[in-house]
Protein backbone atom coordinates (compact mmCIF):
# COMPACT_ATOMS: atom_id res chain seq x y z
CA UNK A 1 0.00 0.00 0.00
CA UNK A 2 1.48 3.55 -1.31
CA UNK A 3 1.46 6.79 1.30
CA UNK A 4 -1.86 8.27 0.34
CA UNK A 5 -0.46 11.48 0.61
CA UNK A 6 2.15 11.57 -1.44
CA UNK A 7 0.25 10.31 -4.74
CA UNK A 8 -2.83 12.35 -5.63
CA UNK A 9 -5.86 10.45 -6.51
CA UNK A 10 -9.40 9.90 -6.41
CA UNK A 11 -10.96 8.85 -3.23
CA UNK A 12 -14.43 7.32 -3.53
CA UNK A 13 -16.43 8.15 -0.43
CA UNK A 14 -19.13 6.20 0.66
CA UNK A 15 -21.95 9.04 2.29
CA UNK A 16 -25.85 7.70 3.28
CA UNK A 17 -29.14 9.26 1.39
CA UNK A 18 -29.76 12.96 2.31
CA UNK A 19 -29.57 13.96 5.87
CA UNK A 20 -29.45 17.95 5.27
CA UNK A 21 -27.58 20.02 6.29
CA UNK A 22 -25.20 16.74 7.38
CA UNK A 23 -25.31 15.53 3.92
CA UNK A 24 -27.42 16.94 0.55
CA UNK A 25 -27.08 14.62 -2.89
CA UNK A 26 -28.52 17.37 -4.77
CA UNK A 27 -24.98 19.24 -5.89
CA UNK A 28 -23.45 16.89 -3.42
CA UNK A 29 -23.09 19.11 -0.67
CA UNK A 30 -23.93 19.32 3.01
CA UNK A 31 -21.52 19.73 5.84
CA UNK A 32 -20.02 16.50 5.90
CA UNK A 33 -19.86 15.92 2.35
CA UNK A 34 -17.94 19.70 1.65
CA UNK A 35 -15.99 19.15 4.94
CA UNK A 36 -14.51 15.71 4.04
CA UNK A 37 -13.73 17.38 0.49
CA UNK A 38 -11.64 19.83 1.79
CA UNK A 39 -9.85 17.63 3.49
CA UNK A 40 -8.95 15.51 0.69
CA UNK A 41 -8.16 18.52 -1.44
CA UNK A 42 -5.87 19.94 0.98
CA UNK A 43 -4.22 16.20 1.17
CA UNK A 44 -4.00 16.21 -2.60
CA UNK A 45 -6.93 14.16 -3.31
CA UNK A 46 -10.08 14.43 -5.05
CA UNK A 47 -13.36 13.23 -3.63
CA UNK A 48 -15.71 11.33 -5.69
CA UNK A 49 -19.03 10.79 -3.54
CA UNK A 50 -21.37 8.09 -3.99
CA UNK A 51 -24.41 7.84 -2.19
CA UNK A 52 -25.84 4.39 -0.77
CA UNK A 53 -27.98 2.98 2.32
CA UNK A 54 -25.97 3.29 6.06
CA UNK A 55 -26.01 0.12 6.12
CA UNK A 56 -24.20 -0.85 3.29
CA UNK A 57 -20.75 1.38 4.14
CA UNK A 58 -19.72 -1.14 7.01
CA UNK A 59 -19.63 -3.96 4.06
CA UNK A 60 -17.85 -1.56 1.17
CA UNK A 61 -15.45 -0.03 3.88
CA UNK A 62 -14.47 -4.13 4.83
CA UNK A 63 -14.45 -4.72 1.37
CA UNK A 64 -12.40 -1.22 1.44
CA UNK A 65 -14.47 -1.04 -2.48
CA UNK A 66 -14.49 2.69 -1.10
CA UNK A 67 -11.48 4.38 0.60
CA UNK A 68 -13.56 6.45 3.28
CA UNK A 69 -17.01 5.71 4.84
CA UNK A 70 -18.97 8.53 6.36
CA UNK A 71 -21.06 8.73 9.70
CA UNK A 72 -19.58 6.05 10.82
CA UNK A 73 -18.89 4.92 15.19
CA UNK A 74 -18.11 1.62 17.29
CA UNK A 75 -21.82 0.35 16.97
CA UNK A 76 -21.21 -0.06 13.32
CA UNK A 77 -19.85 -3.06 12.15
CA UNK A 78 -16.52 -1.47 10.75
CA UNK A 79 -13.04 -2.07 12.99
CA UNK A 80 -12.16 0.46 15.43
CA UNK A 81 -8.59 0.24 14.02
CA UNK A 82 -9.51 2.17 11.16
CA UNK A 83 -11.63 5.17 12.41
CA UNK A 84 -10.38 8.63 12.26
CA UNK A 85 -10.79 10.98 14.93
CA UNK A 86 -14.56 12.07 15.43
CA UNK A 87 -15.44 15.01 13.21
CA UNK A 88 -19.22 15.49 13.64
CA UNK A 89 -21.92 15.02 16.60
CA UNK A 90 -25.63 14.63 16.38
CA UNK A 91 -28.19 15.33 18.55
CA UNK A 92 -31.85 13.77 18.86
CA UNK A 93 -33.91 16.25 20.72
CA UNK A 94 -37.58 16.98 21.54
CA UNK A 95 -38.68 20.34 20.12
CA UNK A 96 -41.91 22.06 21.35
CA UNK A 97 -43.39 25.58 20.50
CA UNK A 98 -42.46 27.94 22.75
CA UNK A 99 -46.01 28.83 23.16
CA UNK A 100 -46.99 26.04 24.51
CA UNK A 101 -44.62 26.30 27.30
CA UNK A 102 -43.98 22.79 27.98
CA UNK A 103 -41.88 21.48 30.20
CA UNK A 104 -39.76 18.19 29.30
CA UNK A 105 -37.02 16.61 31.51
CA UNK A 106 -37.03 13.28 30.67
CA UNK A 107 -38.41 11.03 27.71
CA UNK A 108 -41.05 9.64 30.08
CA UNK A 109 -42.69 13.47 29.97
CA UNK A 110 -43.56 12.68 26.23
CA UNK A 111 -46.58 10.07 27.66
CA UNK A 112 -49.63 12.87 27.92
CA UNK A 113 -48.23 14.89 24.25
CA UNK A 114 -48.93 13.85 21.14
CA UNK A 115 -45.40 13.08 19.66
CA UNK A 116 -44.37 12.79 15.85
CA UNK A 117 -40.54 11.16 15.57
CA UNK A 118 -38.62 10.18 12.89
CA UNK A 119 -39.10 6.53 11.31
CA UNK A 120 -37.48 3.81 13.54
CA UNK A 121 -37.24 6.42 16.64
CA UNK A 122 -38.84 4.11 18.51
CA UNK A 123 -36.25 1.25 18.25
CA UNK A 124 -32.73 3.21 18.58
CA UNK A 125 -33.93 5.93 21.05
CA UNK A 126 -33.63 3.74 23.70
CA UNK A 127 -35.29 2.12 26.75
CA UNK A 128 -36.99 4.92 28.29
CA UNK A 129 -38.27 6.32 25.26
CA UNK A 130 -39.40 3.02 23.61
CA UNK A 131 -41.49 2.79 27.54
CA UNK A 132 -43.18 6.28 26.88
CA UNK A 133 -44.35 5.86 23.29
CA UNK A 134 -45.23 1.94 23.36
CA UNK A 135 -49.00 2.16 23.65
CA UNK A 136 -49.16 6.09 22.99
CA UNK A 137 -52.40 6.31 20.84
CA UNK A 138 -50.98 9.86 20.26
CA UNK A 139 -47.53 9.18 18.92
CA UNK A 140 -46.73 8.20 15.28
CA UNK A 141 -43.59 7.84 12.95
CA UNK A 142 -42.90 9.22 9.39
CA UNK A 143 -39.78 8.89 7.32
CA UNK A 144 -40.20 12.04 5.86
CA UNK A 145 -38.53 14.53 8.26
CA UNK A 146 -39.60 18.12 6.72
CA UNK A 147 -43.25 16.83 7.87
CA UNK A 148 -42.65 16.70 11.68
CA UNK A 149 -41.49 20.43 10.95
CA UNK A 150 -44.20 21.22 9.53
CA UNK A 151 -46.66 19.18 11.74
CA UNK A 152 -45.29 20.85 14.73
CA UNK A 153 -44.77 24.68 13.51
CA UNK A 154 -48.67 23.79 12.21
CA UNK A 155 -49.49 23.00 15.92
CA UNK A 156 -50.63 19.81 15.03
CA UNK A 157 -48.79 17.82 17.89
CA UNK A 158 -47.05 18.62 21.02
CA UNK A 159 -43.77 17.63 20.06
CA UNK A 160 -41.22 16.57 17.26
CA UNK A 161 -38.35 14.25 18.15
CA UNK A 162 -35.49 14.47 15.66
CA UNK A 163 -32.10 15.68 15.31
CA UNK A 164 -31.54 19.45 15.98
CA UNK A 165 -29.64 20.89 12.95
CA UNK A 166 -32.01 18.45 10.80
CA UNK A 167 -34.80 20.44 12.21
CA UNK A 168 -33.44 23.67 11.69
CA UNK A 169 -32.90 22.70 8.28
CA UNK A 170 -36.49 22.40 7.34
CA UNK A 171 -37.89 25.02 9.15
CA UNK A 172 -35.87 27.66 7.16
CA UNK A 173 -37.58 26.22 4.20
CA UNK A 174 -40.38 27.13 4.94
CA UNK A 175 -42.43 30.72 4.53
CA UNK A 176 -41.49 33.40 7.23
CA UNK A 177 -45.06 33.10 8.73
CA UNK A 178 -44.47 30.04 10.03
CA UNK A 179 -41.33 30.34 11.58
CA UNK A 180 -42.77 30.35 15.14
CA UNK A 181 -40.23 30.05 18.04
CA UNK A 182 -39.17 27.04 19.43
CA UNK A 183 -37.97 25.05 22.11
CA UNK A 184 -35.27 22.51 22.25
CA UNK A 185 -35.26 19.91 25.18
CA UNK A 186 -32.11 17.84 25.29
CA UNK A 187 -33.29 14.32 26.54
CA UNK A 188 -31.17 12.35 24.58
CA UNK A 189 -27.19 11.91 24.54
CA UNK A 190 -24.37 13.82 21.95
CA UNK A 191 -23.80 11.20 19.36
CA UNK A 192 -20.12 11.55 17.79
CA UNK A 193 -19.31 10.23 14.33
CA UNK A 194 -16.02 9.39 12.93
CA UNK A 195 -14.80 8.30 8.94
CA UNK A 196 -14.25 4.95 8.44
CA UNK A 197 -10.94 5.09 6.51
CA UNK A 198 -8.75 1.58 5.69
CA UNK A 199 -5.61 3.09 4.32
CA UNK A 200 -3.50 4.36 7.39
CA UNK A 201 -1.86 6.88 5.74
CA UNK A 202 -4.71 8.40 4.44
CA UNK A 203 -6.12 8.02 7.89
CA UNK A 204 -3.37 9.92 9.47
CA UNK A 205 -3.51 12.87 7.11
CA UNK A 206 -7.62 12.82 7.90
CA UNK A 207 -6.72 13.33 11.12
CA UNK A 208 -4.40 16.18 10.80
CA UNK A 209 -5.97 18.33 8.43
CA UNK A 210 -9.28 17.65 10.41
CA UNK A 211 -7.32 18.60 13.60
CA UNK A 212 -5.87 21.95 11.48
CA UNK A 213 -9.42 23.32 10.43
CA UNK A 214 -10.90 23.03 13.83
CA UNK A 215 -7.81 24.96 15.29
CA UNK A 216 -7.85 27.57 12.68
CA UNK A 217 -11.38 28.59 12.87
CA UNK A 218 -12.12 26.67 8.96
CA UNK A 219 -13.89 24.49 11.36
CA UNK A 220 -16.39 26.45 12.64
CA UNK A 221 -16.58 28.44 9.56
CA UNK A 222 -18.04 25.27 7.91
CA UNK A 223 -20.01 24.92 10.59
CA UNK A 224 -22.22 28.14 10.40
CA UNK A 225 -22.54 27.89 6.78
CA UNK A 226 -24.62 25.19 6.82
CA UNK A 227 -26.01 26.02 10.10
CA UNK A 228 -24.88 23.18 11.83
CA UNK A 229 -24.64 23.39 16.08
CA UNK A 230 -21.41 22.12 16.83
CA UNK A 231 -21.14 20.14 19.71
CA UNK A 232 -17.64 19.23 19.87
CA UNK A 233 -16.68 20.32 22.52
CA UNK A 234 -19.07 17.64 24.61
CA UNK A 235 -16.95 15.17 23.31
CA UNK A 236 -15.10 14.67 27.03
CA UNK A 237 -18.52 14.57 28.37
CA UNK A 238 -21.33 14.95 26.25
CA UNK A 239 -24.21 14.72 28.90
CA UNK A 240 -22.50 16.24 31.80
CA UNK A 241 -24.30 19.54 31.54
CA UNK A 242 -27.96 18.74 30.23
CA UNK A 243 -29.82 21.68 29.32
CA UNK A 244 -33.51 20.70 29.76
CA UNK A 245 -35.13 23.55 27.94
CA UNK A 246 -32.83 26.09 25.05
CA UNK A 247 -34.50 28.40 23.08
CA UNK A 248 -33.33 27.09 20.01
CA UNK A 249 -34.50 29.53 16.76
CA UNK A 250 -32.26 30.41 14.32
CA UNK A 251 -28.67 29.53 15.32
CA UNK A 252 -29.61 27.88 18.38
CA UNK A 253 -27.98 30.27 20.99
CA UNK A 254 -27.67 28.32 23.57
CA UNK A 255 -27.68 29.13 27.53
CA UNK A 256 -27.70 26.93 30.29
CA UNK A 257 -30.21 27.31 32.77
Amino acid sequence: MFNAELFAREIEVAAGWDKPPYIITSGHSGFEVELTKSILNELGHEMVPIFVPMGRIPRMVGEESVGIGLTMNHRHKVSREILSEIYVAYQNVAVTLASRNVTINQPADLKNLTVIGFQTAKAILGVEYERAVMHHTGYLETPQQSRQVSMLLLGSVDVAVMDRNIFNYFKRQLPSNQQMPTNVHEIFPVTFYRAAIPDPELRKGFNRVLGEMISDGRYKALSEKFNVVDLLDRIDHPMEKKLPVIKADENEQTSQQ
